[in-house]
């Protein structure tokens, strides 16, 4: 009797939720009706943050706020980036436009606001799109300007769409667990002292959306590039070029695969056209099957290409990455010289933006994988050359500071070391 009642409750309180929501839907269609016509309405929560009112059928503006949009979009077209409006309107105490309690401008809430369409008076919801419903506060010359360059900075930095290289390994980064792309995780938070930091980390895709990958954990994006650096860009490519040509046997005998293929489907399709043979069974399944196995094979055909391709432009590829690194011989890294590079490189956004184009150049995949240890966390690296050599390091982050591992080339086996701001190295004991 009581599951009884209790299942009746529960179809009540669904009858009740339905009804609610056709009520709201019916509410805000009838009001997208009276906008048709071309009447004002208030919708509430879908009005953009500098509209706080309306009277007579016109909409009452917040000057504060309008005043701080238009701000936004002159320090923007004046040259100023989105991580710098952020960082000035947060030290000015400036609050965001929701004046949330504790809320912090970032470049990405910066640039929202850039690309606001309500500033030039737009309005849509559920589908439907009016021009000239909110009193517009930027003019469209401005607003079409503002977007023309943050286009442009998308094409021409890299990276996010804000203007950063957040990600230099973008499409080359693996989870090590379950195979599914390392996305990037963007945030932003305030010290103690005031000053707003901004931090990026890697993070599983399976993670992310729950898939049961274990592969549990953000890694800290500065740290994978650090230990990347160190161990391979900083090292290996100019080591690649000393490498002999690898052979194109298996490209041959793709192609040879590839002929042999090629020769069945044509007997296939003129023992089709037979009118003896047409009938035969499975001839047309047969023929199928060839057909899909020549698409596989022109597929790795490509791939091979690819391969072939790339190791061909290896030598351009290492000069121009010794030219961003600011490298004039190679065995600079023995002098620990490669810190101050490696700081000067990471506070150069174009450089960071071209080396971001090369990395598909010299790494087929990195894989990732985090593990939490009672000290602290361990990140296993794996990357994969062009060449078809593996580098493997780690980065471990526990109470003794930042802690890199290679395996050495002498020895064949695992040193750690722990870096120090002059790039000296102080070689660890193994845990």
């Amino acid at each position: 009797m009581e599951l009884m009642l209790v299942l009746l409750e529960f179809a009540r309180a669904n009858n009740e939720s339905e009804t609610k929501s056709k009520r709201v839907k019916s509410v805000i269609q009838s009001k997208i009706e009276r906008v048709k016509k071309g009447e004002k309405v208030w919708f509430g929560v879908q009005k953009p943050s500098w509209i706080v009112g309306m009277k007579d059928g016109k909409f009452i503006l917040d000057d504060d706020r309008v005043k701080l949009v238009k701000n936004i979009f002159a320090s923007y077209l004046a040259g100023d980036s989105s991580s710098k409006i952020a960082d000035t309107l947060n030290r000015s105490k400036i609050q965001t436009l929701r004046k949330l309690k504790n809320g912090i401008w970032t470049n990405v809430t910066v640039a929202e606001v850039l690309r606001n369409k309500n500033v030039i008076g737009w309005f849509g919801i559920n589908g439907n799109e009016f021009d000239n419903y909110f009193p517009p506060i930027i003019s469209a010359k401005d607003f079409q300007a503002t977007q023309s360059k943050l286009a442009f900075n998308v094409r021409n930095r890299g990276g996010s769409k804000y203007g950063l290289v957040r990600n230099l390994f973008k499409g080359l980064l693996f989870c090590a667990e379950c195979g599914q792309p390392m996305e990037t995780k963007i945030g932003t938070y305030m010290s103690v002292k005031g000053k707003v930091n901004h931090y990026t980390d890697y993070i599983c895709r399976g993670v992310k959306q729950k898939t049961g990958c274990n592969n549990a954990g953000r890694i800290s994006v500065n740290l994978v590039e650090l230990a990347i650096f160190e161990n391979v860009l900083f090292k290996h490519p100019l080591n690649l070029l000393e490498k002999p040509k690898p052979g194109n046997s298996q490209l041959v005998e793709l192609e040879n695969q590839l002929a042999k293929t090629q020769i069945v489907i044509n007997r296939l399709t003129d023992m089709t056209t037979d009118v003896v043979l047409q009938d035969e069974t499975g001839l047309k399944d047969k023929l199928k099957q060839a057909v899909s196995d020549k698409e596989v094979l022109l597929a790795q055909l490509k791939l091979e290409k690819a391969k072939t391709a790339k190791f061909e432009e290896l030598p351009t590829v290492v000069n121009t990455l010794n030219s961003l690194l600011t490298f004039d011989d190679r065995y600079a890294k023995e002098a620990a010289e490669w810190i101050k590079a490696y700081v000067d490189f990471n506070n150069d956004k174009e450089k960071r933006r071209m080396l971001k184009n090369l990395m598909a150049d010299i790494f087929e995949r990195i894989t990732l994988r985090h593990t939490i240890m009672d000290n602290g966390t361990k990140t296993d690296i794996v990357c994969l050359l062009v060449t078809g050599e593996e580098i493997k390091t780690k980065a471990i982050k526990n109470r003794r500071g930042i802690i890199l591992a290679i395996n050495s080339p002498e020895t064949k086996k695992e040193v750690h070391f722990k870096l120090l701001q002059d790039g000296t190295r102080i070689i660890q004991s193994v845990e």
